[in-house]
């Protein structure tokens, strides 16, 4: 179960659901719609067209969090 307490944490349930990551989410949501692309996107999509704002999104995660 996540910490979150909503589900099982899962890749997609972090990248996409996770309400403990709503800030750090929202901000490569914001940077991806500044490119002009759209929310929500595809893991293919974020990792072969937003590769810049993913990884800024995954090193900001506090793993401590996620525990």
């Amino acid at each position: 179960m996540c910490p979150c307490e909503e589900e099982e944490q899962t890749v997609d349930h972090l990248i996409f659901k996770c309400k403990k990551l709503r800030n750090q989410r929202n901000e490569m949501i914001r940077q991806i719609k500044n490119a002009g692309g759209n929310w929500p996107a595809t893991n293919e999509t974020l990792i072969y067209s937003y590769q810049n704002f993913f990884v800024k999104f995954v090193k900001s995660l506090e793993l401590s969090v996620l525990k």
